[in-house]
């Protein structure tokens, strides 16, 4: 496959629109055009990571966290970035990072690890409000089935869990054809008078060129006219973090140790009441100790992140929270491992296969 093809199948797995404005996403090193016979999926670009690519033979490297994040002064080696990023343009291996977009989105990261720990009914922690529009476009009667499938779609007509969502209103159009028109009702020159219906749609702002495209595709008019409005609302879809519930409370003590299990944890700090009971969980995968408040508001008793620091720990202590750093490694691994199944099962025409390096280069005694 090209890896512009791979590229692609990842920007559905984990849109571009959920990365944080400060990330560093995409193809970092490579050509877009060049082959990929294999790919390796890991969470981190290391040396490591890819010695162990070009021993696969694999063209590309699929990695959770961004090789160059601050931009790179120079080539010399002078730092590991460097050197690094180097030893992937002499070794002909590709480096694309889906960083805090894995991260956000749907099925990425945060779900991964909510799922893991056996959370139920789970939801964004800070949900992200991404922008809508509204299209709205004119159609004679009998071709509004087709218009109307080809707008939903394109990515019209979707609102929570209902999907084809569409208003219409008759009405009666018209239009004169000028003399190099070539129109599909009536004659040049003449008056047209056209029963017609209003179709109006809501449309991600991200969608609105593909909806566009639409209907110009399905309408039968050779100048479809249609209008674009800007919306107040915002659609909640993905953001970081996520919230949701056990099965059945447990003693903080035992969902502690859970949590070490599972991730497979080499250490795990924690404050709190370790015999309260927990039913309600939030989670982030890596850093997320900056959303603890946002664990408080949902009502949450417990929060599992990683990498935090000494004086949040005593905030979240003192606020009342059950804040457990089970590493940041650990805790982005589950969504890396599910990476690799989707990313797999979506281009099964080449291999994928999930790094052996896990990240966890920091010994814990």
């Amino acid at each position: 496959m090209k890896i512009r093809q791979i590229i692609e199948v990842m920007e559905r797995l984990a849109p571009p629109r959920f990365a944080e404005e400060w990330d560093r996403i995409g193809l970092q090193i490579g050509d877009a055009e060049a082959d990929a016979q294999k790919v390796v999926v890991a969470l981190t670009p290391s040396l490591d990571v890819l010695n162990e690519a070009t021993a696969r033979g694999a063209g590309m490297v699929v990695s959770h966290h961004p090789l160059i994040f601050k931009p790179l002064a120079s080539l010399t080696g002078s730092t590991p970035a460097e050197r690094l990023a180097a030893g992937f343009v002499k070794a002909d291996v590709a480096l694309f990072a889906a960083h805090t977009n894995l991260d956000n989105a749907p099925g990425g990261i945060n779900d991964s690890l909510a799922e893991c720990l056996g959370l139920t009914n789970i939801q964004p922690l800070a949900a992200s409000r991404a922008p809508m529009k509204k299209i709205v476009v004119f159609v004679p009667e009998e071709n509004l089935e087709q218009v109307a499938a080809a707008m939903c779609a394109a990515g019209a007509g979707r609102i929570g869990a209902y999907r084809d969502c569409t208003f219409r209103v008759k009405g009666t159009g018209t239009f004169t054809a000028m003399a190099h028109a070539d129109p599909h009702i009536g004659r040049r020159g003449k008056l047209q008078h056209v029963a017609e219906v209003r179709l109006e749609s809501i449309v991600p702002a991200e969608d609105v060129a593909d909806v566009s495209a639409a209907i110009r595709e399905s309408h039968p008019y050779e100048e479809p006219a249609f209008d674009i409005y800007p919306l107040e609302n915002r659609r909640v879809e993905g953001g970081p973090g996520r919230w949701g519930v056990l099965d059945e409370p447990v003693k903080a003590s035992d969902f502690i140790a859970e949590v070490s299990k599972k991730l497979g944890a080499r250490g795990i700090s924690y404050v709190g009441d370790a015999d309260r009971q927990v039913s309600k969980v939030a989670v982030c995968g890596g850093a997320g100790a900056d959303l603890y408040q946002d664990a408080l508001r949902h009502g949450c008793q417990a929060y599992v992140t990683g990498d935090v620091k000494y004086h949040t720990f005593l905030d979240a202590r003192d606020d009342g929270l059950i804040l457990i750093d089970a590493g940041h490694a650990e805790t982005e691994l589950p969504g890396v491992r599910v990476l690799h199944k989707r990313l797999g099962s979506a281009i099964s025409d080449i291999e994928v296969v999930l790094s052996k390096d896990e990240g966890r280069s920091i010994n814990v005694l």
